[in-house]
């Protein structure tokens, strides 16, 4: 009787282990969470990796050599950092915070003075949105006051980790985010 029962358990959790880690709804999971998909979505959020079209938008830097005025060349390295921040709200609101600062070139100087000139470009913008999830809970979409609409597929929801992506038109976005 104990040896069959023992049996019976191992099977039942043997069973249970490989639903639970084979029905995983998103690519990189998780394939189980005692926490509801809501649960683990509402939160504060900041930005760790943020792609464009493959390419980090989150730092940059572009360098280059331009030609003066007097036909001699310099050097120039414009770099950028941007933070984003993202709040879901139980009620389904949202908001997104981006701050970046960037310099700039000051060609017309620059070019003048045969030297890279720089000038600071700092920018901050906040987003008032509302959210939820798809019906078959697989993206999230987010609604602008202006009533302009992205869906975001979910690639990975876990309790302080969410990957999500997004295609519009020719470009592709890829975000990762960590809870605050």
């Amino acid at each position: 009787m104990k040896k069959s029962t023992l049996t019976l358990a191992s099977w039942v959790i043997a069973t249970l282990l490989f639903t639970f880690t084979s029905c995983s709804k998103y690519e990189e999971g998780p394939g189980f969470s005692l926490r509801t998909k809501k649960q683990r979505v509402v939160a504060e959020w900041k930005a760790t990796s943020f792609t464009i079209n493959g390419q980090n938008g989150l730092n940059s830097s572009t360098a280059g050599v331009l030609d003066c005025f007097s036909g001699d060349q310099f050097s120039y390295n414009i770099t950028g950092t941007m933070d984003i921040k993202w709040t879901f709200e139980k009620d389904g609101k949202s908001t997104v915070v981006v701050n970046s600062d960037y310099n700039t070139l000051d060609f017309e100087n620059s070019m003048l003075n045969c030297t890279a000139i720089y000038m600071d470009d700092a920018y901050s913008n906040t987003e008032n949105t509302t959210w939820e999830f798809s019906s078959d809970k697989k993206n999230i979409e987010i609604t602008y006051d202006d009533g302009s609409k992205e869906t975001w597929e979910i690639i990975e929801l876990r309790e302080e980790e969410m990957k999500l992506k997004m295609t519009d038109g020719v470009d592709d976005y890829q975000i990762t985010l960590e809870k605050i």
